[in-house]
């Protein structure tokens, strides 16, 4: 079997504004926004449903080892964002809402093992190989199983599975309908898919793709059995809970006073889950549930509640990112933002140690051309210091800011407008901080529009931020998207009309040398700083706590997908 489909590579103004949905829709990062946005406390919150007494502390298995793992009991999360579902087809999503569910009853063909190395690890593929740069050889695990649901009773995963699962995603790629948060460009280069035997699925690409591997263990990237795609097919909704069948730790049980709940899948290719039951709620009064007992997991993006619970003691800190960078895009290829010069000055009037504080109360650091999300990548704050914007001493900034304004004719520009979110506005109130330090720092003439991330997706698609208008805008970029940033960098970066000329970054489907390597991307940043970000400019990424209850074991924190990780979650006695 095999699929040909028309190559369509991510538009980088599409990449930019999170992507627009079809027919009018919301932009599928604007969803994802406006969703992480009403997340915490302080924001309008539903009636919160009747809460389920927590059992006794579990008592653990008799030791057969040195090491006995405790057994039983109930986690409790509560969920990074409030829930909002279209679809429980894995192909077919847009929503991280989603992924709340299918990311913990569902596999992928590999797994992010490491987010923080980040480190590709097997999942359904048990090994895999590459014989030359256009082929890809899976090796399924013969141990994966789909768990039972009503009316299947389960069985193997067959590499006919995995192929008919791959076609059906080059299909929907081609239809060009799908959410961009799918990221079905990324499966262009797929030439052909067929299985030469038993448990082996062959891949070969019309041309070398280096981020291949990453694709097949990306956000959304869950493999369905053929039966329960065609179930879903049949649901008017597609959010019948009886249709989500997947081959990960977890099978879905509905909800329970409010929560998605789970139970450990029976068998497969995974370790037994060493718990009874993981309850994931929406967030809201988190406080009060933690304290209650109610909670056994949080993300605090109020430094208010962090205190609270921190001044209880009862859980265990871990600082964490957001998974969006505040960031603003304007295009440097034609006036007025075609002068290099203009967007440094913009960069040092906003020193990012100043938005921190004044618009986050601290609760954000620096970020360069790739986040510091990214340690291993990004560039430190010593060398970020030597560029506008990011200087301890924002006084001298500022006076640098307005020097290299003048010099560059800004005055002249009259009045621009900044369009900021509605749900980043008044929430941040960006508008009056922003403008504010722009109008001390540079001159009185800049001026706040507030408006919906539908509309600044479109502007940003259309090309409205430059091209003859003193506009551009200001609020979370589309979600990251992959614990490696290489590719993410390339979109945003590559071919930018305010870059040098000579700039190499090679394509997503052929890596140039220079990024191979740490050291590489380092030194590209340096230029894309140096030449005035070539119109996107990074401020900076929120930060925020996730406070664990002691006695309650779970994966390493991080801003990235984590759900295949709760299986190895277990409670302390």
């Amino acid at each position: 079997m095999s699929s040909r489909p028309a190559a369509r590579r991510l538009n980088r103004r599409a990449f930019l504004a999170g992507g627009v949905a079809a027919a009018g829709a919301a932009g599928a990062g604007a969803v994802v926004l406006a969703n992480r946005s009403s997340s915490g406390s302080g924001q309008p919150a539903a009636t919160p449903p009747t809460r389920t007494p927590r059992p006794a502390s579990p008592t653990p298995a008799p030791a057969s080892t040195a090491t006995p793992l405790p057994r039983g009991g109930i986690i409790r999360l509560a969920a990074p964002a409030r829930f909002n579902f279209d679809t429980f087809d894995a192909q077919l999503t847009g929503e991280p809402s989603v992924i709340e569910v299918l990311g913990r009853t569902h596999s992928r063909l590999l797994q992010w093992a490491d987010l923080h190395a980040p480190t590709l690890g097997p999942d359904l593929v048990a090994r895999w190989e590459q014989p030359d740069t256009q082929t890809l050889i899976l090796h399924l695990d013969p141990a994966v199983r789909w768990s039972p649901a009503p009316g299947f009773p389960g069985r193997s995963v067959t590499s006919d599975d995995v192929v008919l699962h791959l076609l059906r995603a080059l299909e929907i790629a081609k239809s060009g309908t799908a959410p961009l948060a799918q990221r079905y460009q990324d499966y262009a280069t797929f030439d052909r898919v067929h299985s030469p035997a038993a448990g082996v699925v062959s891949i070969a690409f019309s041309s070398p793709d280096p981020f291949i591997l990453e694709t097949l263990a990306g956000e959304f990237a869950l493999v369905q059995a053929p039966e329960a795609v065609a179930a879903l097919e049949a649901t008017p909704s597609g959010l019948d809970p009886a249709r989500v069948v997947g081959s990960g730790p977890f099978r879905f049980d509905g909800t329970r006073d409010g929560s998605l709940v789970f139970l450990p899948a029976p068998g497969g290719h995974r370790p037994p889950v060493a718990f009874d039951e993981l309850h994931v709620g929406e967030p809201f009064d988190l406080v009060a549930r933690f304290a209650d007992d109610d909670l056994d997991e949080v993300i605090t993006r109020d430094r208010r509640e962090a205190e609270a619970i921190r001044a209880a003691g009862l859980a265990e800190e871990y600082p964490r990112f957001e998974r969006e960078v505040v960031m603003s895009s304007l295009d440097a290829g034609a006036p007025p933002w075609n002068i290099p010069t203009i967007t440094s000055a913009l960069s040092g009037a906003l020193n990012r140690f100043r938005l921190a504080n004044e618009l986050f109360g601290g609760r954000a650091v620096p970020a360069g051309p790739v986040p510091p999300v990214h340690p291993a990548f990004a560039l430190t704050e010593g060398v970020l210091a030597l560029y506008p914007g990011y200087a301890r001493d924002r006084a001298e900034d500022a006076r640098a800011a307005r020097q290299r304004w003048e010099a560059a004719a800004g005055p002249s520009l009259g009045t621009i407008t900044i369009d900021f979110p509605s749900v980043f506005d008044p929430l941040y109130s960006a508008s009056s901080v922003v403008t504010g330090i722009l109008n001390e720092v540079l001159g009185d003439q800049f001026r706040p529009a507030v408006e919906t991330y539908t509309t600044i997706s479109r502007r940003v698609l259309d090309g409205y931020y430059g091209n003859g208008r003193a506009a551009f805008w200001f609020g979370w970029g589309p979600p990251l998207p992959s614990p490696d940033p290489r590719r993410a960098f390339i979109e945003r970066y590559e071919g930018l009309p305010g870059l040098p000329s000579g700039l190499s970054f090679g394509t997503a489907r052929t890596l140039d040398s220079s990024l191979r390597d740490r050291t590489g991307v380092h030194d590209l940043q340096q230029v894309v700083v140096e030449a005035g970000f070539g119109g996107v400019i990074p401020w900076v990424q929120q930060t925020s706590e996730l406070f664990r209850r002691k006695g309650v074991a779970g994966p390493t924190p991080s801003p990235f997908w984590t759900h295949h990780l709760d299986a190895a979650r277990y409670v302390q006695p």
